[in-house]
């Protein structure tokens, strides 16, 4: 059964997947936080955007962060790289534009850097920031502290990186001491000071490395037992059959070199402290990694015991919707794609249930949800084709529900830098 699992979640992502086509138009920006999709309250924008203002003014670097409602049948890159150089974010012959994308349609995100930005903010720092500030939020359904998170986290790198430049150039600007000729007085007090270094470097090299042999050994012996308990309730989790055996596979090899340090602190001879505090150490985020992966897989599977039958007997009616609304107006490739891939996805279900003995609600509730979503893309896909969207934005701007406009403080708008194209770089993450 989990073979199987595991080979219809490759059928469905394959199945899931569509291409994209390029678009041209592009909002206004209205500020360093451009919400047009609506996923921040007014105060939460207005202080992110007064916090971006405060950024640029102390390090030139410009932040965008942009959410909208769609991509316009382009690649999230694609878009991202299009509106950063249609706003010239960063400032001009510096090059140190940063862009912070969402796109909750497609449930996309993308941080792009420029060239002059890309040494600062790398691409594996900021893969290390969507990973971890962001995704864990916008999977939770918190995407606006997700969005408030990753950009304090993409502020923190640019700031941190840049501080050193600065203490530098405020050392070089400083004005230098004049010199004196050296004397033989001050060889003797060279020589005094000298001296007590050695002394004080001796002492600390005979002291304090079995202090801190001793420190590590009491927080080992200590910290180990909450450790195992915190293993033990892990097990009695994974013992769920809902949980997927590669979860449990990653929790009993940790597990695995849990407890060989359990062994090695049993003898307390020839034990290496140090090491073991440090191997105990880096197993708390990975162990409460796989708990949280554990937890959220038994509530998908109820969740998909709940919802999925009835679900499964919604889905022809959605399907033949689809095709009345299809048959009518001018035709989309796209939206008969999507219908195709839901028509063959349903296929796919009557399959399944037909081979099992038991119903496996969690392989079918993915299917079913992906059925779902072709078929609102169908007939999302077929409206846009039958509809001007020429003006989409422009509209939206006048509307009573636009995004609002935060301003960018004294500067006026973005700097008109560049370096998108050539020599810059980024990352792009999903949920």
């Amino acid at each position: 059964m989990k073979t199987t699992r595991n080979a219809v979640f490759v059928v469905v992502l394959l199945l899931v997947a569509t291409a994209t086509a390029h678009a041209q138009q592009y909002p206004k920006a209205t500020g360093h936080v451009n919400d047009f999709a609506n996923l921040l309250t007014r105060e939460q924008g207005a202080s992110l955007n007064d916090e971006l203002a405060a950024f640029e003014k102390k390090t030139t670097i410009e932040i965008a962060v942009i959410t909208v409602p769609w991509l316009n049948n382009q690649s999230i890159e694609d878009y991202a790289r299009g509106l950063a150089k249609e706003w010239g974010v960063g400032k001009r012959g510096q090059n140190n534009g940063i862009v912070f994308l969402i796109a909750p349609k497609e449930r996309k995100m993308r941080i792009e850097t420029a060239s002059g930005a890309r040494a600062i903010l790398t691409d594996s720092r900021a893969d290390q920031i969507h990973d971890n500030a962001v995704l864990p939020r916008f999977k939770a359904g918190d995407m606006a502290q997700g969005i408030i998170d990753g950009t304090h986290e993409i502020m923190r790198a640019l700031d941190a990186s840049s501080a050193p430049a600065a203490a530098e150039r405020e050392t070089s600007q400083a004005p230098q001491p004049t010199q004196r000729e050296w004397t033989s007085e001050d060889t003797k007090i060279l020589g005094y000071v000298l001296g007590s270094i050695a002394g004080a470097v001796l002492m600390l090299f005979l002291i304090v490395p079995p202090v801190r042999r001793l420190k590590a050994r009491k927080y080992v012996l200590k910290t180990k037992g909450g450790v195992a308990s915190r293993f033990a309730e892990a097990e009695r989790t994974a013992r769920s059959s809902d949980v997927k055996e590669e979860t449990r596979k990653k929790l009993i090899k940790l597990k695995g070199e849990f407890s060989s340090i359990d062994q090695l602190t049993a003898t307390s001879e020839g034990v290496d402290w140090l090491e073991l505090r440090e191997k105990l150490d880096s197993m708390d985020y990975p162990l409460s990694q796989i708990v949280s992966d554990m937890k959220r897989e038994i509530a998908f599977a109820e969740k998909a015991r709940r919802e999925g039958p009835e679900l499964l007997k919604k889905i022809p009616g959605m399907i033949e919707a689809v095709e009345k609304k299809l048959a009518e107006g001018k035709s989309s490739p796209k939206a008969v794609k999507y219908l195709e891939e839901a028509r063959t996805q349903y296929a796919q279900v009557q399959a399944q249930q037909s081979g099992m003995t038991m119903t496996d609600w969690v392989i079918l509730y993915l299917i079913l949800t992906s059925i779902q979503s072709n078929t609102a893309n169908a007939e999302s896909a077929h409206q846009y084709a039958n509809t001007d969207h020429s003006n989409d934005y422009s509209s939206r701007s006048s509307s009573s529900d636009s995004s609002p406009s935060y301003g960018f403080g004294n500067s006026g708008g973005f700097g008109g830098g560049g370096g998108f194209d050539s020599g810059g770089g980024g990352s792009s993450g999903s949920w």
